[in-house]
């Protein structure tokens, strides 16, 4: 899996959106549950600058933390394979 920001002229009505600082963020409903309670923020050092990810199902990235492992939803706490909403 890896994080990938892409810019947004139209849309899709049916993208959830987090809007903080004034900046809107699209997020694909197939990625929010990846995404639970994760913090995106930006940084600039003198060895990178760009957009850096704090995800708390993230079990192992690679040294430029654009690819990432997260844990299968059956191990994540609170989580139950078979859960139903409603």
């Amino acid at each position: 899996m890896a994080y990938t920001l892409d810019p947004v002229e139209t849309p899709d009505p049916g993208d959830d959106v987090v809007e903080e600082h004034g900046v809107s963020v699209y997020v694909d409903p197939k990625a929010v549950l990846f995404l639970l309670g994760s913090t995106m923020d930006f940084e600039a050092t003198k060895l990178r600058t760009g957009f850096t990810f704090k995800n708390p199902n993230e079990v192992s990235s690679c040294g430029c933390g654009e690819s990432v492992m997260l844990k299968p939803a059956s191990e994540r706490p609170g989580e139950s394979a078979d859960a139903t909403s409603g």
